[in-house]
């Protein structure tokens, strides 16, 4: 048998401002003190602020890694002109390269071999996605319900591992890959796909 207690956050939202306004109606119907549907309401009011105020935090927090990651992107830009130009400096020495860090320690790689891993757990805030970025600019994220063929358009593009898909009303097991990208041309080979659970927040 269905339960009638919403599973889905928004429709929870919804079903308990109902109960605000349903529960004076029948109130002495069912037997309700005044005090009873006092603190009922109080209890409406109080489930409805918490998830007012985790959407607000959700929103504030997405909106400060997108800062973030533009502000890395930026800064990334500059500084790579910034060496790149040091390095054409009459003064300039291997030496220095190698005290500031402006040289690669690793060997050349073959960017058609290149692929990330992926990883997933839960959170709070949503699925958090743990991918590696193998020198490249980032991933593109890719998302669809388990047991689809279809991968449809790119889920959301990210710079900085690990991105967290904090996207609301979505239940049960979803498939997920990422892909690099540099120069926001696709790089190497794609992760492997990796499923996880949506617990209908």
């Amino acid at each position: 048998m269905a339960d009638f207690f919403p599973n889905s956050l928004p429709t929870l939202t919804d079903w308990v401002a109902l109960q605000t306004r349903k529960r004076p109606d029948y109130a002495a119907a069912l037997g309700l003190t005044p005090q009873d549907v006092q603190e009922r309401a109080a209890a409406d009011a109080a489930v409805l602020k918490a998830t007012t105020d985790a959407a607000d935090a959700l929103n504030t927090s997405a909106a400060l890694v997108s800062a973030r990651d533009e502000a890395i992107r930026s800064y990334s830009a500059q500084a790579r002109a910034d060496i790149a130009r040091a390095k054409t400096a009459p003064g300039y020495t291997e030496a220095i390269g190698k005290d500031c860090e402006w040289l690669s320690s690793a060997g050349a790689l073959d960017p058609a071999t290149l692929q990330p891993t992926l990883a997933i757990s839960d959170s709070a805030e949503g699925l958090v996605l743990k991918w590696s970025k193998n020198g490249q600019d980032g991933v593109n994220v890719y998302r669809r319900p388990a047991g689809t063929a279809v991968w449809g358009r790119v889920l959301a593009f990210d710079s900085r591992s690990p991105y967290i898909d904090t996207e609301t009303g979505l239940s049960g097991s979803y498939e997920y890959y990422v892909q690099l990208m540099k120069d926001d041309r696709p790089v190497g080979q794609a992760s492997d796909i990796v499923a996880a659970m949506h617990g209908g927040r």
